[in-house]
């Protein structure tokens, strides 16, 4: 379909003019309702399990919360066809819409929060513009090739492996969706109309994807109606999940009409935080509308009658009998819906027509209906506004005399136990080998991530970052010799800590991590350590350590000479993202010891895709006996056009890469002495076509220094990730060219770890899907200074298992091996494993 009066090379993103305008709606008659008729059915106990929360009858309570309006699929030049000139020119013209302007223009539609979500990239939080003190910024992306998928709250690109040979088109996808919930990120399914299903064919393979939080069901780059058959579907099948909406905004000639919040995603929050919002989003507690005017649409259930509405759009609700109360009600209130049709629908959906319409003619008006379940075991109950007027997408049927304008998450209503997903393709049967894993830390239903592990004798500790309760924070475990924890403290108190690290000798812990101190408008984490005298059993206030006002992330710890934390990050304080280290106590301050050789620009005004701010990220240390020291980490300053996907070719050639991502290569600095001087970076990997990220690096038995990360091809999809490895003999001046390191062409491995057995062997530990059963799990090789590196050993086996860490021959991982469900249950739990 061609935009009027626009060019014809527009991609499939393109947007159509007339749709998402301004409708003009017919006046209907005041607060008109038409019920259809349902059967009565006799009262007997009803049991509330909204969540998964399972109490006696009358025992929940109406969630306490606060509507939250934004976007959730939202773009700007860092997609190579983000933005009006790009696309119409085959992304060979300059850019036109940058971060800050996208920002801005969802802060004047008066949103809460925001995404940029650019294609299958996540350059644009690492660009200086990503700040904003009057919404809150939601850290994402749009993944994966096809089908695409939008990622919310990861802490770095979701890469689209290539599936095996022989394996169902979506097994790469269902990875990226496990992958995803290993960071704490949400997953949600983008335009299914043009990925999952078509109406000529229905659901497609990709449909069979479990565990998706979301679904698009008012993007209006697409077809809102195929896109509602297609999660009425799903629904119908036992999948659970919330609804979405999405500007998709790629242009800002469009903006009177497809603005950011043009449609609007409104998620019930307990918290007015990042992680309140993620945690919104996975209970699928949502609903959207054409703006974030309205028609604002709400669903609540009282299920046993006792005029207690304990649940929302999104909540899933499990009964003992087939038979409710007749005081069972469902509750509908509608905001700025004058002049439209509202109508409640009951599984199996629009097909069978709504149980109940309402017009109302008042701006704020609630309707109220009996809550029948209809013979069926699993039930489900939502809300939609129509009006005619302008398509309610550009792929709509303009001719359709009511368009979409708003719609619910459903409640969901089971009988006995909620609904599992009945895909088309099952997922293969899970491995149930008992790896003799130990829990450490993590409970049921909460999220627990991101550990580090340091080993001193036989007494092991442990710090992870654990969300409870729509907290962020960091919590720290002691384990003696016998596998007990002797020791548990939560060293944070904000409620936005992340990533930390340990590192400890027989008396010292010191525990560092990053901090938003409970602000989140703008986002300026900083870097806290905190220190122990008496092994862990209790610790001082922590000290800030990071000095500028930008962005501080991501820390390293190490130790020099047993008694004096080394600690690296990154920070944006200057504009790019450079890493900083400082030797407490002997530094005075952090000193940058990567920008020695880095060009940053502005850009000019007329390409938003001209600034150039090459990114330092991710600093990984290692410490020699002597007190030599190394810091590597990933930098991009080698490529082109750094933090831009493809590249803008020169006048008269044709544009080059497309979304393919940045030449990220290794780089290293190296300081000689505790009280020496770092030098300027030297490269580790050296590869010019190629993405090497996500460094990991330690030193042997002899002083040499071994790097490990993971390299991509240039593509931005379909390429699997294989581990890399250099070694430095001359302490961090020099590296020898790579070594591949258990390499498997069929397989990802990534976010690889190392570290030293006790006997002095150097040991890899990382996350792979090589496994049968297509989950992650963790492996292992180890390095013989004349063999090289060993073949992989398997690790962990029950569940997904992600982020492995190493020291002296213990391994701690995340695992989901605890979740008793393969959609809507997040328990990511960490577990230790001896290997030496």
């Amino acid at each position: 379909m061609e935009t009027p009066g626009e060019s014809a090379s527009l991609t499939r993103r393109r947007f159509v003019i007339a749709a998402g305008a301004s409708v003009a709606v017919a006046g209907l008659g005041a607060g008109a309702v038409q019920a259809a008729a349902v059967p009565a059915l006799t009262a007997t106990d009803a049991m509330p399990a909204a969540d998964e929360k399972v109490g006696k009858a009358g025992a929940a309570k109406a969630p306490r919360g606060t509507w939250l309006a934004g976007d959730t699929h939202v773009h700007d030049d860092h997609s190579s066809d983000g933005s009006g000139p790009r696309q119409t020119s085959k992304q060979t013209l300059p850019g036109n819409l940058p971060v800050g302007d996208q920002i801005a223009q969802g802060e004047r539609t008066g949103l809460d929060f925001m995404p940029l979500t650019d294609h299958r990239t996540y350059d644009q939080v690492w660009d200086p513009q990503w700040k904003s003190s009057a919404l809150l910024l939601l850290p994402g992306e749009e993944a994966n090739g096809s089908p695409h998928a939008v990622v919310l709250g990861n802490v770095d690109v979701i890469v689209d492996g290539a599936n095996p040979p022989g394996s169902p088109a979506f097994r790469h996808v269902q990875q990226s969706v496990w992958d995803a919930h290993a960071q704490g990120a949400v997953w949600s399914q983008a335009h299914p109309d043009d990925g999952e299903y078509t109406r000529a064919a229905g659901p497609n393979d990709n449909a069979s994807v479990q565990g998706a939080d979301l679904v698009e069901v008012l993007n209006v780059a697409s077809d809102p109606d195929v896109e509602i058959e297609y999660a009425e579907n799903r629904w119908n099948a036992g999948f659970r999940f919330g609804v979405a909406a999405a500007s998709d905004c790629h242009f800002r000639e469009l903006w009177d009409i497809d603005s950011p919040g043009m449609p609007t995603t409104h998620v019930f929050a307990a918290e007015r935080s990042v992680l309140g919002i993620l945690d919104g989003f996975r209970g699928g507690r949502t609903t959207v509308s054409q703006k974030t005017a309205g028609p604002f649409l709400t669903i609540e259930a009282d299920v046993d009658g006792d005029g207690e509405f304990e649940a929302i759009g999104g909540d899933e609700v499990v009964v003992h009998g087939r038979r409710l109360s007749e005081d069972a009600t469902l509750r509908v209130k509608v905001k700025g819906g004058q002049g439209t049709s509202v109508l409640v629908y009951a599984s199996p959906g629009r097909s069978a027509g709504p149980i109940a319409t309402f017009r109302p003619v008042r701006d704020d008006e609630t309707f109220e209906l009996p809550l029948r379940l209809h013979g069926l075991v699993h039930n489900w109950y939502r809300v939609e506004a129509r009006s005619p007027g302008g398509a309610s997408g550009s792929g709509a049927d303009p001719n359709l005399p009511d368009q979409l304008r708003g719609a619910t998450s459903p409640i969901f209503v089971s009988v006995g136990a909620p609904a599992s997903p009945q895909p088309a393709i099952a997922l293969p049967a899970a491995d149930t080998t008992d790896d003799k894993a130990m829990l450490v830390t993590g409970d049921r239903g909460t999220f627990t991530g991101f550990s580090d592990v340091a080993v001193v004798g036989d007494v092991v500790h442990v710090v992870a970052e654990v969300h409870d309760d729509h907290v962020s924070k960091v919590v720290y475990r002691r384990i003696n010799h016998k596998g007990k924890v002797t020791k548990s403290i939560t060293l944070s108190g904000s409620g936005t800590a992340r990533f930390p690290r340990v590192a400890a000798t027989a008396d010292d812990v010191w525990v560092v991590w990053e901090d938003e101190q409970g602000n989140e408008q703008p986002h300026q984490p900083v870097i806290l350590l905190a220190h122990s005298t008496n092994s862990g059993s209790s610790f001082k206030a922590a000290d800030k350590i990071s000095k500028g006002d930008g962005r501080a992330i991501r820390p390293a710890l190490a130790l020099i000479d047993g008694k004096h934390p080394l600690v690296a990050w990154s920070d944006n304080s200057d504009g790019a993202f450079d890493v900083y280290a400082q030797v407490v106590g002997i530094d005075a301050a952090g000193v940058n010891i990567s920008a020695a050789g880095k060009t940053t620009s502005p850009g000019v005004p007329t390409d938003a895709r001209s600034p150039r701010y090459p990114a330092s990220l991710f600093p990984v240390i290692a410490v020699a006996n002597g007190g030599e020291a190394v810091i590597s980490w990933q930098d991009d300053r080698y490529d082109p056009d750094p933090l831009w996907t493809g590249h803008t070719p020169p006048a008269g050639q044709p544009a080059g890469g497309g979304t393919d991502p940045d030449n990220w290569q290794i780089l290293a600095s190296a300081r000689t002495s505790p009280r020496g001087s770092w030098s300027s970076p030297v490269q580790v990997s050296k590869a010019t076509d190629r993405s090497d990220r996500h460094p990991g690096l330690t030193v042997d038995g002899n002083g040499d220094f071994v790097a490990i990360w993971e390299s991509g091809e240039l593509r931005s999809s379909g390429t699997n990730l294989a581990l890399r490895a250099s070694r430095s003999t001359d302490g961090g001046a020099t590296w020898t060219a790579f070594e591949q390191v258990a390499f498997a062409p069929n397989a990802m491995s990534q976010r690889a770890r190392l570290g030293v057995d006790l006997d002095g062997t150097v040991r890899a530990v990382w996350y792979d899907s090589r496994s049968a059963d297509w989950r992650w799990k963790v492996f292992t090789a180890t390095l013989d200074a004349k063999t090289g590196w060993s073949p992989a050993t398997q690790v962990s086996h029950r569940g997904n298992n992600t982020w492995p860490a190493v020291h002296r021959g213990i391994v701690v991982f995340t695992s989901d091996r605890g979740a008793t469900r393969t959609q809507r249950d997040h328990t990511q739990q960490i577990f230790l494993a001896k290997l030496a």
